[in-house]
């Protein structure tokens, strides 16, 4: 990528750095008002550059050397970025994030309308990346093929904005202590907790269905033990008892019953007795005594504090 417009730096001397060590720096380019710091850690490294100011379609570049998977969080403005093969001239606005890689390339940053930006970029080597997904990311298994072979791709969060969460990450950043083993410590959690919070924002979240997990044959004798219960609400069988009419353990039958109905056996107990007496209540064909008594309460005080704090009103209540 070439242009007469374009300013070339050496962007990959961060990885020459001395291992903690927080750099900052003036961007060398005339006519720009910008600065930025940096610091590497373990095969990991920050780096923060901010342009206040500069001339309209002023624009830089650099080779992208170092095979390095990249976070980048775009934290205040806009500016357009073209990665040679990969991404064409796009503008990037404040809330902007990606995980990207593109090895052994050109990027071009630009100002977008002469205004300023602030970015923020995560670059963990391929070894590092790796390992990360490997241990922490299983969903992005299919991208170490990729780095393994050099093959460029980028991820956009599917959001134009951060999440509390990230927005807080990101202004913590360089709030790191002044001891030299903590400092750099601190750094390298940084870098983890913005690659668990990016994972975050890039995976889909899937919301498991009701007794996932649970085989076919534990499904049919769970909902077994629950028709069992509804049969017998005013005088319900123990867990053992249950466990031993529906075939399964007591361990499998607590377990199994919380992840099918997302509630306890005996959770499940007192919500059906307390609508089946509301039920009745409200036919009329027998008195609150006569349902509670019928539903299996023996003391009509416990009957009357269990209506009025799952329904909020006493049974009496329930008919004016």
């Amino acid at each position: 990528m070439e242009s007469s417009t374009a300013h070339s730096v050496a962007f990959n001397d961060i990885f020459q750095i001395p291992q903690g060590e927080v750099h900052e720096y003036s961007l060398p380019m005339p006519g720009i008002n910008g600065a930025g710091k940096f610091v590497l850690c373990d095969e990991m490294a920050i780096a923060d550059g901010k342009v206040i100011a500069g001339p309209p379609e002023f624009s830089w570049q650099h080779y992208n050397e170092q095979a390095f998977v990249e976070l980048n969080f775009v934290i205040a403005g806009q500016l357009c970025q073209t990665h040679e093969g990969l991404i064409d001239r796009q503008l990037f606005r404040q809330g902007y994030s990606n995980l990207l890689f593109n090895p052994r390339s050109w990027e071009k940053n630009e100002l977008a309308g002469g205004q300023g930006f602030r970015n923020l970029g995560i670059y963990i080597g391929q070894e590092k990346m790796i390992g990360l997904i490997n241990n922490y990311a299983p969903e992005l298994q299919h991208l170490v093929t990729k780095i393994e072979k050099g093959i460029p791709f980028v991820m956009h969060a599917p959001t134009p904005h951060f999440s509390p969460r990230l927005q807080q990450a990101l202004g913590q950043v360089w709030e790191s202590p002044v001891p030299q083993g903590l400092r750099r410590l601190h750094f390298e959690t940084q870098v983890l907790q913005l690659f668990y919070l990016q994972c975050e924002a890039l995976l889909p979240s899937r919301t498991p269905h009701p007794g996932e997990g649970l085989r076919t044959g534990d499904k049919e004798r769970l909902h077994q033990a629950r028709q069992y219960l509804l049969e017998h609400l005013a005088f319900p069988p123990t867990l053992g008892e249950l466990s031993r009419i529906c075939g399964l353990n007591e361990f499998k039958l607590k377990k199994g019953f919380r992840l099918l109905f997302n509630q306890s056996v005996f959770t499940f107990v007192n919500n059906e007795r307390l609508e089946a007496a509301r039920q009745q209540i409200l036919q009329g064909d027998h008195n609150i005594s006569e349902i509670a008594y019928g539903l299996g309460y023996t003391h009509p005080q416990h009957f009357h504090r269990a209506f009025k704090k799952k329904f909020g009103t006493t049974p009496g209540g329930l008919l004016k």
